[in-house]
């Protein structure tokens, strides 16, 4: 497991509860966007003990080779968070799947740091996890998160009707899905 990752621009980082204030900044300056595209959250999500909590779950989950998280950083500004990558819902043989998904800030759109970060972390999931497929949901009307899929090379599948739960409703989502080439 590679605990960082780095691009040209980019650091990628598995962090621990030690980055609490940072995640939830990083939550708080985003949460209008955010909240658009995610189930509710617990009433105490957007306090420092929440996130600590989560944070230390998240690590050895991590650890553990249940789940993978990588907080992303630019290398002009290492000690502000400006988004995620992550990969969830790990199944492996004869299923071999996971999840993905990713959020950014809103200075941070528009730049092309999502792509870079996928483009690095997509080859950890299907090289040190031997994933051999990665599956997207992505709500219709979030047009950037489809080019950004289309970019990565995921293929849509279909329409997974009401798919996920958003705000207390479930909604329909589009599904891709990207497949490995490692043999």
């Amino acid at each position: 497991m590679s605990f960082q990752l780095e691009t040209d621009r980019l650091i990628l980082k598995i962090e621990d509860d030690t980055a609490a204030q940072q995640v939830l900044d990083f939550y708080m300056r985003n949460r209008e966007q955010f909240e658009r595209f995610e189930p509710t959250r617990p009433k105490n999500f957007y306090t420092l003990a929440y996130q600590m909590a989560a944070l230390t779950y998240e690590y050895h989950e991590i650890i553990k080779g249940n789940t993978l998280r990588y907080y992303v950083y630019t290398k002009e500004q290492p000690d502000i968070l400006i988004g995620s990558v992550n990969f969830s819902n790990f199944m492996h043989h004869p299923f071999s799947r996971t999840s993905i998904g990713y959020k950014f800030d809103k200075e941070a759109q528009g730049h092309g740091y999502a792509y870079e970060a996928c483009q690095a972390a997509i080859p950890v999931i299907f090289s040190n996890y031997r994933i051999h497929r990665i599956e997207a949901r992505v709500a219709p009307d979030n047009l950037p998160s489809i080019r950004l899929l289309e970019r990565l090379h995921f293929l849509y599948e279909g329409i997974e009707y009401q798919g996920v739960e958003i705000q207390g409703v479930y909604k329909d989502h589009y599904r891709y899905g990207l497949i490995s080439t490692i043999q």
